[in-house]
């Protein structure tokens, strides 16, 4: 298995690994993807969303204050959900890098 590690001074390390661990750091790396795409859509959703309700002629007349107000709570949510999900995502990896 190949392990690059750093962002800008990158750093090549080769190891002979176990089929189970490279299962398992495919997995969470396939998880990771999965969860991008997924962030992708919703971010897509919440941009056309804001568009409809502040930009356009189709904002709603009636109930205004309470469409922004659950439009808010509802983008809060994704984000304090999304940073939670990423931040265990790249401890399990971590974790499991270290342990190779």
């Amino acid at each position: 298995m190949t392990i690059e590690k750093g962002v800008l001074d990158k750093q090549v390390v080769e190891k002979q690994v176990t089929s189970q661990d490279a299962l398992d750091v495919m997995l969470q790396i396939n998880e990771a993807d999965q969860l991008w795409k997924m962030n992708i859509y919703l971010i897509s959703l919440f941009a056309a969303v804001f568009i409809a309700l502040f930009f356009t002629p189709l904002r709603p007349k009636k109930y205004y204050k309470w469409y922004v107000f659950m439009y808010f709570i509802f983008l809060v949510t994704f984000v304090i959900w999304d940073v939670t999900v990423h931040k265990e995502l790249a401890g399990k990896l971590a974790v499991t890098l270290k342990g190779l």
